[in-house]
């Protein structure tokens, strides 16, 4: 299946955003969307390419692997952004339950092909997901505590 489940992945994702309750501003959206996109070319750069840790579909990078490394996490960015609780208490349970999904999903991508191991291991992935998780509720405080003060103080 390889490269149409990330296409499919992406089409699943969009609708899901376009449907669901907003708790986001554009505003919001907009910078997570670039923050999101450029941390995840980043790492993949640095662990996918660079440590030549995983691939995605094949060994060579193609347009298609680009295209959706620009859009996939930062659609999946977006609805975890947009369902943060803001009490601690809430977000421990939910940042666990992020991170479950998140390895449920990667393990799909591996099944299906999209995402091809070779030193990388499925736990490995554990930290990502939940400092990126614990980044997106401080880039938002970030956001909106900029929008009232007019300052960038979480």
């Amino acid at each position: 299946m390889g490269i149409w489940f990330g296409y499919l992945s992406f089409m699943v994702t969009i609708l899901f955003i376009i449907a669901m309750p907003k708790h986001l501003t554009v505003k919001e959206i907009y910078i997570t969307w670039g923050w999101m996109s450029t941390l995840t070319l980043l790492t993949d750069l640095v662990f996918g390419l660079v440590l030549d840790m995983y691939d995605f579909v094949d060994p060579k990078v193609t347009f298609a692997d680009l295209t959706l490394e620009a859009v996939l996490p930062p659609s999946y960015g977006i609805i975890i952004a947009n369902f943060i609780p803001e009490k601690r208490s809430r977000f421990i349970w939910y940042l666990l339950g992020v991170a479950v999904a998140a390895m449920f999903y990667e393990w799909l991508s591996v099944l299906a092909g999209y995402l091809v191991y070779k030193e990388w291991k499925l736990w490995y992935s554990i930290p990502v997901y939940i400092l990126g998780t614990m980044f997106l509720r401080w880039h938002l405080k970030c956001i909106r505590s900029s929008s009232r003060h007019g300052s960038f103080v979480p």
